[in-house]
């Protein structure tokens, strides 16, 4: 039988804590990512068109660069396994709880099933099966969890409990999304070749963002990869 996690005060406070740190973590990793990293993830998710990467939305540069950081493959390593061999933190500080919470990632589509106030959302796991605890305040304080509301979204373990990547994206209907996501495994898995790996996970959100996960804005964003490489200040990330 399962154990239901419970969260207490002190968790709560923990994971602020530990958010702020992910958050930097995230912020120093992404000033390592080559230029080519944009182009290549920008073309396995369907964003990139005659050389410019396209945005409906700025929810969109997030997810662009968690798939970068997670996804993108050199030598059978990725940027956040490459930052975590040349950054060594020391045992038990929060950097290096959530740099070995980084590299323990998984991509998730999860229902959530009940909230927690102020505190997470209790999901069931769509990808993998199973249960588990997403400790993320604002979600939880939504009034009601919507009838079938899923996540897509990269998770991260933290003792007894997950914290969500920062790169959610909403799904409607979960059933159709995996089957899009076995379609695109088929026509896509070479988009990345030389990469060492296909990520399921970039199908996922290449389903999720060609089925409009995010509402669109006008102007889309744009941005020439011909250009400098992004910035930091660009692509705001969590």
């Amino acid at each position: 039988m399962e154990t239901i996690f419970s969260p207490t005060p002190p968790d709560v406070e923990r994971y602020q804590r530990l958010r702020t740190v992910v958050r930097e973590l995230n912020n120093r990793m992404a000033k390592t990512i080559p230029k080519r990293a944009f182009a290549e993830v920008g073309d396995a998710l369907g964003i990139r068109h005659n050389g410019v990467l396209e945005f409906d939305n700025e929810d969109e540069t997030s997810v662009l660069m968690d798939c970068i950081l997670y996804d993108w493959f050199q030598n059978g390593k990725n940027l956040v396994q490459r930052y975590a061999a040349a950054h060594l933190f020391s045992s038990g500080t929060d950097e290096d709880i959530m740099m070995r919470a980084c590299l323990k990632a998984k991509y998730r589509i999860v229902s959530m099933e009940s909230s927690v106030p102020g505190a997470g959302v209790r999901c069931k796991d769509l990808l993998n099966g199973g249960n588990l605890f997403l400790m993320d305040v604002a979600m939880s304080q939504l009034q009601h969890v919507p009838n079938g509301c899923s996540l897509a979204t990269r998770t991260m373990p933290v003792d007894a409990y997950w914290i969500t990547g920062g790169a959610a994206l909403p799904i409607d209907k979960h059933t159709r999304l995996v089957e899009s996501c076995e379609q695109i495994e088929r026509d896509y898995s070479g988009l990345l070749e030389g990469r060492d790996k296909y990520s399921v996970s970039l199908g996922i959100i290449r389903a999720c963002l060609a089925a409009g996960a995010y509402p669109k804005e006008t102007p889309a964003w744009r941005l020439a990869h011909s250009k400098a490489a992004p910035c930091l200040e660009t692509f705001p990330y969590f």
